[in-house]
């Protein structure tokens, strides 16, 4: 996931080099994701029939080329689309494929705190991006901040073929199956998860695309010391998912999956309506909202996708996979899009009204979330 922050990590800086407006940088995001959601779930569903190790291991050299074409041949809006979409591509054969290659190797019986540290790791892995990608270029320039990306996916290779060997297929979907999600789509109780991962997913992606600039556009309007980058704390907040995607997993088992899930969403509807209007506070103040939000918005991710893969049946996870990282990153594609539009409409990057309603756009799609978890009760 190194790959992950290249463009949003330097966001700011790519506003004036190359001359991009807040939708331009929106779709430069979408095609990250573009890229994730059409290609995850081709490859999730042949987790069903083929070891996910195998694809895992695709995916990481598909992401280094498209880190490998951002850092050497993106120069302006157009190039950088189809380096995006090639890394966005790699992450998509190893986030959910990732995810069955490790439940495969788990014993029988409750998964769900393997699945919750296992997506937590997308915060940890996101945060380790901004922070490596906004360091180097403080200290490096932007040009090395991309190579740097570089670097990622081949030690991701290594720790797998080092660390896991080939398994065989307990329960293997036929060939003529292995594209059918009639029978996901049919299952109630998967979709009502999958449903509200599309709102959850529409907002963590587009806060996460933008998070960074408005912390810049923040700084700027504010005394703020120096040595408070907005980098490292991007990294922080975003780094924050992890203890909370876990805790708001073990939250789930203590109240209830549906109850804790609601209860996390609409504390991230009230973070979503207030944090772009903070912009002129104190920075400190500011900080402590991002870091706040960057808690809440992760704190339903592993209960919403443990949910969806513990209600399927054991020969439909990859395909209950492949739906669940299609639709919702499908919201994770548009969420940025609309976001950057609704920015450019009320008065820019240089706005805070604009900021201030960019934020209510991306948080008003949880209002959706409840009544999609009507469809995982008895």
């Amino acid at each position: 996931m190194s790959t992950f922050a290249s463009f949003p990590a330097l966001t700011p800086f790519f506003f004036d080099h190359w001359n991009l407006s807040g939708e331009d940088a929106g779709w430069i995001n979408a095609a990250f994701f573009f890229g994730f959601t059409l290609v995850g779930p081709l490859s999730t569903s042949l987790t069903d029939r083929i070891d996910a190790r195998g694809v895992f291991l695709a995916g990481c050299l598909m992401a280094l080329i498209g880190a490998y074409g951002f850092a050497f041949h993106a120069d302006d809006f157009f190039s950088a689309l189809p380096w995006r979409f090639i890394a966005g591509a790699g992450l998509g054969c190893t986030y959910m494929p990732g995810l069955k290659l490790l439940t495969d190797r788990l014993p029988p019986g409750d998964q769900s705190r393997a699945i919750a540290f296992y997506t937590a790791s997308f915060s940890t892995g996101s945060a380790v991006s901004f922070l490596l990608v906004g360091q180097v270029n403080l200290w490096l320039g932007w040009e090395l901040a991309l190579i740097s990306a570089i670097a990622g996916p081949p030690i991701a290779i290594a720790i797998i073929l080092l660390s896991t060997s080939r398994k065989l297929m307990d329960t293997r979907r036929p060939w003529s199956q292995i594209f059918n999600y009639m029978p996901v789509l049919s299952n109630r109780f998967s979709m009502g998860y999958i449903l509200a991962y599309i709102c959850h997913t529409w907002e963590l992606v587009a806060m996460r695309s933008f998070m960074l600039a408005f912390l810049a556009y923040s700084h700027s309007l504010t005394e703020a010391p120096a040595w408070m980058d907005v980098s490292v704390i991007t990294a922080a907040a975003v780094f924050l998912g992890l203890p909370s995607s876990v805790l708001g997993n073990e939250l789930s088992l203590r109240i209830g999956r549906q109850r804790s899930i609601t209860l996390v969403m609409i504390i991230c509807l009230f973070f979503s309506f207030t944090i772009g209007f903070t912009a002129h506070m104190p920075f400190v103040f500011v900080v402590a909202m991002a870091a706040l939000y960057g808690v809440m918005i992760t704190a339903d991710s592993s209960s919403i996708t443990a949910g969806a893969v513990g209600s399927a049946p054991a020969d439909l996870r990859g395909a209950t996979m492949a739906v669940h990282s299609f639709l919702g990153f499908g919201g994770g594609m548009i969420g940025p899009v609309v976001a950057g539009i609704v920015l450019d409409q009320a008065g820019g990057p240089e706005s805070t009204m604009g900021w201030g309603l960019m934020f209510i756009s991306m948080g008003a799609i949880t209002l959706l979330g409840p009544f999609a978890l009507r469809l995982t009760r008895n």
